[in-house]
């Protein structure tokens, strides 16, 4: 069973200036005809959709009798198309294979005089959006049936009219999809609907079961909606089918998107139209995501698709993306975390040096070790400064986590960023002011090499590590990595249970 989705368009725009790399369908090239009554001499605009917005793609003046020709070469992408005489005045229509048509109407009885000679798709176009117009009328009219004075035998009534109304309009659809199978219309209705499971999966014990709904809309999401069909660009479907899969129909994990993301560039390099398209939309909405892990996500598009592909974009952008991605590859997450040499300062010398001077200003007290050698079941890695104002807000609240952590057998990291004389005091005087004892107090007194390695722009910066050392979330706050590790722990919990 399919759920439908009802086309709507709300303000019409028209951006003559868009650049659109056209993809023709053929040489046969494309005629149509067009009588519209109520208009003479008039200028008559041939619109194209590309996702939601509309592009000129065609201008004539009509004859005094409102006749007039849109006809070319090449042939039009196919996709849905706009007629449009001024702002009250406009109707949309399919173009598929057939591109020899001829268009009648009255302005003045739109939609309802609109006819189309030499074009299957639209004969069926047609019937199909009054059949939707039909039942949102029903619709609205069971709706407005209900008052405050309705009983819930009347409620019941309604609701149930309601679903037979939308199944009707399932089994029309169903209908126009056997029947029409070599049309555009087809594919256009196709790509309307939502996959939704049929109600044998939803009885029983799995009528409440939300994984089921979730894995048949995942696995069925491209059963009616073809990716790959240039045609489904040029309608205003087709932006929101690729925002919902990746948002909706992909589990959001790094490493589930990027098998997403391989599947929707990968099926596109076929046509460059789409595959720009398509490379540019994902680019920019990893760019802009602000969950933890999807710079991954970003990068990957960067590495092996826009770098190599993006031959539009400037070389001086390619160029930074090219130098950010080497900056931040190491510390992705997935990625087992570089390897640092720290000096660990003894809790002895802190309390010492808060009794001499000297001692507070010696920069050699210490024991040097990797982090890798740390051993734990999870590992914060934590980079921060005295004198930042969040680190000073953030640091004793970690030290307060790391309390009830510790015994879970987790490891906190500390590391002091500053590493001058005059950093180690106000590092010293911090600690002790806020008692930050138990876990490893660390600092790099000779090389600041791990700024680069960490890319480390802002303090603080937290990552968390896996018994691997790999990272499994950063810049992340002191509760986010106490929620996250408190969450692996239970599903391990689970799993051995």
């Amino acid at each position: 069973m399919q759920r439908f989705m009802i086309l709507s368009r709300g303000k019409l725009f028209l951006f003559s200036g868009l650049l659109i790399w056209a993809t023709s369908l053929g040489a046969q090239g494309y005629r149509i005809e067009v009588e519209i009554q109520g208009v003479s001499n008039d200028t008559l605009i041939l619109g194209e959709y590309f996702t939601t917005r509309m592009v000129t793609k065609d201008t004539i003046i009509l004859d005094r009798e409102g006749r007039g020709v849109f006809e070319g070469k090449e042939a039009l992408s196919g996709g849905l198309y706009l007629m449009y005489m001024d702002p009250g005045h406009y109707f949309d229509f399919l173009l598929g294979d057939d591109q020899d048509i001829l268009i009648r109407a009255d302005k003045n009885n739109l939609p309802a005089s609109i006819s189309f000679s030499g074009s299957e798709d639209n004969r069926v176009f047609l019937e199909y959006k009054k059949f939707l117009q039909n039942k949102r009328e029903e619709l609205q009219l069971v709706q407005s049936s209900l008052s405050a004075n309705s009983t819930a035998a009347d409620t019941l009534a309604a609701v149930d009219r309601q679903k037979e109304i939308n199944s009707e309009m399932e089994a029309y659809m169903d209908v126009i999809g056997a029947e029409h199978r070599g049309l555009f219309v087809t594919v256009f209705v196709g790509a309307t609907r939502e996959p939704f499971p049929p109600q044998s999966m939803l009885t029983g014990e799995g009528r409440h079961d939300d994984s089921v709904r979730f894995f048949y809309y995942r696995n069925h999401y491209f059963d009616l909606f073809d990716p790959f069909d240039v045609r489904l660009l040029h309608t205003p479907l087709y932006e929101g089918k690729i925002k919902n899969y990746i948002s909706r129909a992909v589990p959001q994990h790094p490493d589930s998107l990027i098998v997403a993301v391989d599947y929707l560039l990968q099926g596109t390099r076929g046509n460059e139209e789409l595959y720009r398209y398509m490379l540019i939309t994902l680019f920019n909405h990893f760019a802009e995501s602000k969950f933890i892990g999807m710079d991954g996500v970003y990068f990957h598009i960067a590495e092996y698709y826009y770098i190599p592909d993006a031959t539009w974009s400037s070389p001086e952008f390619r160029n930074t993306l090219k130098e950010n991605l080497a900056k931040n590859k190491p510390t992705l997450i997935g990625q087992t975390a570089p390897n640092l040499i720290m000096r660990q300062v003894p809790e002895e010398h802190f309390g010492m040096a808060d009794q001499d001077t000297a001692i507070k200003n010696d920069p050699h007290i210490g024991q040097d070790f990797l982090i890798h050698d740390v051993k734990a079941k999870f590992t914060i890695l934590y980079f921060w400064e005295a004198d930042c104002g969040h680190c000073q807000e953030s640091t004793p609240v970690l030290h307060q986590i790391y309390s009830r952590l510790h015994e879970k057998g987790v490891e906190v990291i500390s590391v002091h960023v500053i590493n001058s004389v005059e950093g180690k005091v106000k590092w010293v005087d911090f600690v002790n002011e806020n008692q930050l004892f138990g876990w490893i107090n660390c600092w790099s007194p000779y090389s600041n090499d791990f700024r680069n390695i960490y890319n480390l722009q802002s303090y603080p910066q937290l990552f968390v590590l896996d018994q691997e050392k790999k990272i499994i979330a950063k810049r992340v706050t002191p509760e986010q990595a106490e929620g996250i590790i408190n969450n692996l722990l239970n599903i391990e919990s689970k799993n051995n249970s």
